[in-house]
């Protein structure tokens, strides 16, 4: 080969390198953000509820508007109470980074489950009372509430959707299992959850026949089946910029009602009325049930359409008294009864 032809090969060679370099940068949006990520630091704290005692670590991200607090459930290999191990897992860096690159102004915890325990049963009540306890200190918005995980902690999350209906904004469970969850609890979240064919451990159909119950239910879902995708895989790289920008996008009023509605439908007042009929304001949040069709029919009867202004939209929400006297919701998710005059 002469010189020529030895240069010629050179450049080729050049060339082909910087379209690999191009196309590999053009499969991740955040390459050119990655560099300039800080180093997240994450404290430590420990909470106390009946008698379990949890380790978790959480880390503060500036930002603009409210407080998010935004939390992770990891699998079942990092179960203990060294309070080190749940950090090792590749969905938190994602999470964090994301957090850190969108300035979402958030608190993000990392609870560590005891090696005795599952996200299950009274470890729920524990998670519960770790969120209860930024949001009654001020630290964390009611309105603004969202959790992951994956594997075991797929399957916790899940289990705190039907645990616990309207406490989050959204919630990404991730290779976990929602088979013996509530899904008419589970449908008042929207949700975001991610399978992989070739998972030998959590099972696609399983998920997939939960996801049809919840849109039955008018739910909000967002399922995606990535072909090839190992057990291991679904755990690492679910947590897309896409799909973790789908998760932030949805946020909840104060009553834990998810406050997205129809693009062509401007809800401009919301009134709120027990079953009796009598309109209150300001109803406190308590435990939500799914809502018979039969109200929208009992609301033309019941209540008198003129006391509403004209040519105004209404977002109209059913709550009955209980035992102790208390508001329930009766009626949710994305105004499904509503009345336009």
């Amino acid at each position: 080969m002469n010189v020529i032809g030895k240069i010629s090969g050179s450049w080729m060679l050049l060339i082909c390198i910087f379209l690999c370099v191009l196309e590999c940068k053009a499969d991740n949006n955040f390459v050119s953000e990655i560099d300039s990520i800080e180093t997240v630091e994450f404290g430590s704290d420990i909470i106390v509820f009946g008698g379990i005692e949890m380790p978790y670590r959480l880390a503060h991200f500036s930002g603009t508007g409210k407080s998010s607090l935004v939390i992770y459930l990891h699998g079942g290999t990092s179960k203990g109470n060294d309070n080190e191990k749940q950090l090792n897992e590749a969905g938190i860096d994602s999470i964090a980074n994301y957090l850190q690159l969108r300035e979402i102004n958030s608190i993000f915890l990392v609870p560590q489950c005891p090696s005795d325990k599952s996200w299950g049963g009274t470890i729920l009540g524990v998670l519960k009372s770790l969120i209860d306890r930024y949001i009654e200190e001020g630290i964390g918005e009611e309105s603004d509430v969202y959790i992951f995980g994956g594997s075991m902690g797929g399957t916790g999350t899940w289990s705190m959707l039907s645990a616990y209906p309207g406490m989050f904004s959204a919630a990404m469970p991730v290779a976990g299992n929602p088979s013996r969850c509530d899904a008419d609890k589970v449908a008042l979240t929207p949700v975001c959850t991610v399978m992989g064919t070739a998972d030998r451990i959590m099972s696609v159909e399983t998920t997939s026949d939960f996801v049809d119950e919840l849109n039955v239910r008018n739910g909000i879902t967002k399922f995606d089946i990535e072909e090839g995708w190992t057990h291991e895989m679904t755990c690492i790289q679910s947590y897309t910029t896409h799909r973790l920008d789908w998760v932030f996008s949805h946020k909840s009023i104060p009553s834990g009602i998810e406050s997205q509605m129809e693009d062509n439908k401007i809800i401009k007042s919301m009134q709120y009325y027990t079953i009796d009929g009598k309109n209150i304001i300001n109803p406190t949040r308590q435990r939500i049930v799914p809502y018979p069709i039969s109200l929208h029919r009992w609301f033309s009867n019941s209540i008198e359409k003129s006391k509403l202004k004209k040519k105004k939209s209404y977002c109209v929400f059913f709550y009955e008294k209980n035992k102790t006297k208390n508001l329930s919701l009766l009626s949710t998710s994305n105004c499904k009864v509503s009345v336009h005059i």
